[in-house]
């Protein structure tokens, strides 16, 4: 078998519904999902100029199909891609999953392209403030969606979920994770040498399997599993970055305080290959700032987030400055949500913890983030497209007093370099590649 022609998993490129599409009747008679009288619903308080009502109709439908399929790999595995110990098989996906986890997760998982990606991000934000208009009079400036904007939320759902037959996680993917567990690869396997050529987040989704496996896996099962970590994960380490290094330590100390002598064995081999005994904790701390990080990262992509966003945050400012290394990455994604803010501003009162945190953050901390983590935080480099969070940015960046030269990641280096230089062309061109390439 020729390894260039295995694909480990990919995006469905049927195209439900074209761009060039504008008449909201058009494109609700496409979305597949939606019953007869939901598309009429929709078409109908659009042409009433019900704008709000038929986007946020839209969106929540189209996020509970699209968890629902999702759920379907397992909720305990979801939460080892998403790094959230907190998720099992007992979760509730509709309210355990945040939209943007479910949304970046698809793009993982082979259900959405990097276009329908990025306009679906750009569509929640959208949805999510003009929802929340009347809920606080003070921040109601008398804003209202445009029909413009209730058309293209319409036409992006329906292209990236609705307008599929079935929103199925692709038979390649599920076909590698039975391999994985089903059959031992050698160093010729096509499997294997693909990862050598695809984007970063497969890599890293492959290292979540096998770790969710570990979890799960039993006899011949299991033994399968650690044979293929013990030559997947040492091949790669080099690639690894530090939040999927850490990942491997936390499921090893998990696996060893719950006494599954083969899992921990498994795990130990690896580690001993790689020498990663240093990404162990020494105790599972990290798990809280990780569940209180996750919760002011959800607060800020959803509704009314101005209002929602200081409770969760002075939570996790509360739990103090030494933030657990495994827990960091989350951790300088919640902060940043809240610092730089979206299209509409920042929640003021969040500010405060927010600075809080940043002020406990040595620079060493943050040389760490951008060197590996700000490459794949998809979260915050979709934000420097809008003027208001790129604006937080470079005021943010100044006050840090950081050096671009001990940086070693060069998309990352560059956008420092940039950002301390105060070239916004620059900044948002590196920012737009960086999260493309997140994006595979």
């Amino acid at each position: 078998m020729n390894d260039q022609n295995v694909q480990l998993w990919a995006a469905p490129t049927t195209v439900a519904i074209s761009d060039t599409v504008s008449a909201p009747a058009d494109i609700a008679s496409a979305a597949r999902q939606l019953r007869p009288r939901e598309k009429m619903q929709i078409t109908s308080n659009i042409d009433a100029g019900y704008f709000e009502m038929a986007s946020t109709y839209v969106w929540a439908r189209t996020m509970a199909l699209l968890k629902k399929q999702l759920a379907s790999v397992g909720m305990e595995f979801l939460g080892e891609l998403l790094q959230r110990p907190d998720l099992d098989e007992y979760s509730d996906v509709a309210t355990s999953l945040s939209d943007s986890e479910a949304v970046s997760l698809a793009r993982d998982l082979g259900i959405l392209t990097p276009v329908q990606t990025m306009r679906l991000m750009q569509s929640q934000e959208t949805v999510s403030h003009f929802s929340a208009l009347g809920n606080d009079p003070a921040e109601d400036h008398g804003d209202e969606m445009t029909r413009e904007e209730a058309i293209s939320c319409l036409r992006v759902c329906v292209q990236g979920v609705l307008g599929h037959e079935s929103v199925a996680v692709a038979e390649d993917f599920k076909s590698f994770r039975l391999k994985l567990e089903a059959e031992t690869f050698t160093s010729n396997s096509p499997e294997f040498l693909k990862l050598q050529s695809s984007p970063y987040f497969f890599l890293k989704t492959a290292v979540s399997i096998l770790l969710s496996l570990f979890k799960s896996g039993k006899g011949a099962q299991l033994e399968h599993t650690a044979r293929n970590a013990a030559l997947i994960i040492p091949t790669y380490w080099d690639r690894l970055k530090a939040p999927e290094r850490w990942q491997i330590g936390q499921a090893y100390a998990q696996e060893f305080s719950e006494g599954r002598k083969d899992s921990v064995k498994g795990l130990h081999t690896v580690l001993i290959a790689v020498k990663g005994f240093d990404y162990v904790p020494e105790n599972l701390r990290s798990t809280t700032f990780i569940q209180v990080a996750s919760s002011v990262i959800s607060a800020h992509q959803g509704m009314n987030n101005f209002y929602n966003e200081p409770g969760p945050m002075n939570e996790l400012a509360s739990l103090g400055t030494s933030i657990p290394s495994p827990a960091l990455a989350k951790c300088m994604t919640a902060v940043l949500c809240v610092k730089l803010g979206n299209y509409y501003g920042t929640s003021h009162l969040a500010q405060s913890p927010a600075d809080k945190v940043i002020a406990g953050l040595s620079k060493e901390r943050w040389y760490f983030y951008l060197n590996e983590m700000l490459v794949q935080d998809r979260v915050i480099l979709s934000k420097f497209g809008e003027p208001s969070p790129f604006n937080n940015w470079m005021t943010l960046i100044g006050s840090l007093d950081l050096d671009a030269s001990r940086l070693s990641e060069k998309y990352s280096k560059d956008l420092l370099s940039a950002s301390i230089a105060k070239d916004p062309t620059k900044v948002q061109a590196i920012a737009r590649r960086m999260l493309k390439e997140s994006l595979g």
